[in-house]
Order: structure tokens, then sequence, then C-alpha cells
């Protein structure tokens, strides 16, 4: 895995992970998180969710406030830093919606002014993807009784 774009592996990987926590800032300054269903990572990096635009988290990503992007699955942790906006593309919400989304928006429609598309452009992002916690037990064994400092799984910082 050490030799693939580590920009790959945090999208992909993020993408795969399909709930991520999506915090941002609210009036008092207040750092507020909430699950939020992963639609789709664009190939120019672009995260979208959709939502109503009735809820707070629409007021707060106005302007250029940062958001973050988290995602904590199986051995892997990312945390993507950018910012959102907000859009009302009804064909874009139409090929997002599903049973599971109309499970969250009741007898609301794709074409419902309400519902909307925030789209969160990454500025960066930094993971970790672990081996497993039998392998990662291991390297850190190693590293308590070896020379040379554990290494359970591969970290990387990237730019997107």
């Amino acid at each position: 895995m050490v030799d693939e774009d580590p920009v790959k592996i945090l999208l992909e990987k993020t993408e795969k992970a399909g709930v991520a926590m999506l915090a941002t800032t609210d009036a008092d300054g207040r750092i507020v998180s909430r699950p939020m269903a992963i639609q789709e990572i664009e190939a120019d990096h672009a995260i979208w969710f959709i939502t109503r635009v009735s809820t707070p988290k629409i007021g707060e990503v106005s302007g250029s406030q940062p958001v973050n992007v988290s995602v904590a699955e199986k051995g892997f942790w990312a945390s993507i830093t950018g910012t959102a906006t907000v859009e009302g593309d009804v064909e874009r919400k139409k090929r997002y919606w599903s049973k599971a989304t109309e499970a969250f928006f009741g007898e609301s429609k794709p074409e419902d002014p309400d519902i909307v598309l925030l789209k969160v452009d990454p500025d960066s992002g930094e993971y970790w993807d672990s081996p497993g916690l039998p392998a990662t037990a291991v390297e850190v064994i190693k590293g308590m009784v070896g020379d040379r400092p554990a290494r359970p799984g591969e970290s990387n910082t990237v730019d997107l």
C-alpha cells in the first residue's frame, strides 16, 4: 500500500466509510459535529452531502468558515478540512435520492427547495490507515523491545 497515491487512499477510503462527521462552527464559535451520509466524492475531491436548508449547519457554512469531514472506519481514521457551499441542483439531488434518503426526509422529494446539497471543497487531509489490531499490536511490541519506533500503519498529510 506504500506505493499507492496518498490522496487516492484518503478519498477512496473516506467515501467507502459511507458516513462522516461534518464539523462546523456555530455563531458562538463552538464546534458542532453531526453524522452525515457521504453521497459522493468526485474526481476533483469535492465531497457531497444532502440535507435540509432549514438545519443550523446551513447557516454555519456560509462565508468562508472552514469545515471538517472526519471518518473512523475499521482501522482507518481521516480528517479533511475545507469550505462548504450550499447548492440546489435538482438533477444531482435526484441522482443521490434513494429509499435510504427517503427514510430521513419523509414525504419530501428531490425537487423540494428545503432539500439541498452541501458541497465540501477540501483543502487538506490527514489519515492513518492501520493494518488491523493484531498487526498493530505486533508493531507496538516491536517498538517497545526493538531499536526503532513502532510503525503500525500508514499516516499521511495531503494537500487537496
